[in-house]
Order: C-alpha cells, then structure tokens, then sequence
C-alpha cells in the first residue's frame, strides 16, 4: 500500500514540477505589448462598438443616374455642341434647361458663352479669343 501512495504521490505531484515561472506580458502595444497586437485590437474594438455618430452624413454613398437623367443629359450635349457649331458660321444661340440658360455669342472672332445657374442665380462666363469664321475645328 505504501508503494501504491508512493507512486500516486508522484504521478500527482510531476505535474507541478514541469510548470515554469509565470511572467507577465502586455497585450495592448500602448503599455508596452507586442506592437503586432494594435490592428488585432482595434479591430476588436471596433467590431464591439455600435455607436453612430447623429450628425454623420455619408456623402460617399454613389447613386448611379437614372435612364432619364443619362437621357436628358446627352440631349443637352447635342443641343450645346450643335450651338457651338452654329457659332462658326457667326449665329447666336441661347439654351434654356430646368438647371441652367447658356447665351454664346461670336463677336469678332471672340467667343462670348453666359452661363446662368437658374438654381443660384449665379452667372459664369467664359471668353475664347482666336474664333476665326467657318472653321470647322476651334
């Protein structure tokens, strides 16, 4: 019996003597841990938070235009650039949309184009010099 509490004691007692120290080791890189830990933590951290900001606005979000928008869009194309055609041969044009009035005028081979925002009320012109009559290209 006596064997028998030898080697229980000793097979329950090896255990402990295989433990080592126990050291102490930092997690979090700002208080000395191992700095690979950072993306791994923040990660972590942001996963748990589920605060959202009021006052955030989202202006990345992409709405992709409609078929009408892209429709209007190169109807007014065509009308500008057959203004600009027209401009060769020394006849005004004006071009009234929803969002803004375009005057282009060719006085003395000097390009006038008025652009008005009807929206703002806010007016942009743009002078090109060197327009010379019946030429095709500018």
């Amino acid at each position: 019996m006596r064997i028998a509490h030898a080697v229980i004691s000793l097979l329950v007692f090896t255990p402990l003597a295989w433990g080592g120290n126990m050291t102490f080791q930092f997690t979090n890189p700002n208080f000395g841990g191992n700095p690979n830990n950072g993306p791994f933590l923040l990660n972590e951290a942001q996963a748990q938070n589920s605060y959202k900001d009021p006052s955030y606005n989202d202006d990345f979000s992409y709405e992709a235009p409609s078929a009408l928008d892209n429709f209007t869009q190169t109807i007014q194309s065509q009308l500008l650039g057959g203004l600009l055609t027209n401009i060769n041969t020394g006849k005004p044009g004006r071009l009234v949309t929803n969002d803004f009035i375009v005057d282009i005028a060719n006085a003395d081979g000097q390009l006038t184009m008025n652009i008005t925002d009807r929206k703002t009320g806010k007016t942009s012109t743009i002078q090109v010099a060197g327009l010379q009559n019946n030429s095709t290209d500018f």
